[in-house]
């Protein structure tokens, strides 16, 4: 019994090693600076641009439609959403689908804010490596705060106050 929780107790020291590595590693990677740009189409059928949004605080969640933290955390990021609409909220679906399918499927998971169709060279561009990735990106357009994961509507806030 002794042999079998030591046994445990190592797996899961390397096991928490392994996720502190890949957090350290996903923080390094990602931009700094200035967002890149990003002009997308949206599920209306026209195109937002980050460019246009500068002089607001603006929050970038890269998520996907097949990924099961990215639909648990919508709900809160969508009811944020509604409580503070001083602040522009884009939700970038990657490999989600387009057009009406993509349209579709915002409705359904009940998104109040404007959707995006991704693409590969934006995830490039963001240095996006794993879903949820959630970026705050201050009035003059620099990247303030990030973060990989399901969000709660108390730590989207603390990132967006951490943008100031």
């Amino acid at each position: 019994m002794k042999r079998l929780l030591q046994d445990w107790a190592i797996a899961i020291g390397v096991a928490l090693a392994l996720i502190a590595g890949a957090s350290l590693l996903d923080r390094a990677n990602r931009p700094t600076g200035s967002a890149p740009p990003m002009e997308l189409v949206n599920i209306a059928g026209g195109t937002t641009s980050l460019a246009s949004l500068r002089g607001k605080v603006v929050v970038v969640n890269f998520w996907g439609s097949w990924c099961g933290p990215c639909r648990a955390e919508i709900p809160e990021i969508s009811t944020w959403a509604a409580q503070h609409p001083d602040i522009a909220v884009l939700g970038v679906a990657v490999n989600s689908g387009t057009g009406k399918a993509l349209a579709k499927d915002a409705a359904d998971l009940g998104i109040t804010y404007d959707v995006l169709e991704g693409t590969n060279q934006v995830v490039a561009d963001w240095k996006v490596n794993s879903f949820p990735t959630t970026f705050v990106i201050g009035v003059d357009g620099q990247i303030k705060a990030a973060q990989t994961g399901r969000l709660t509507k108390g730590q989207l806030q603390g990132l967006v106050d951490e943008a100031g």
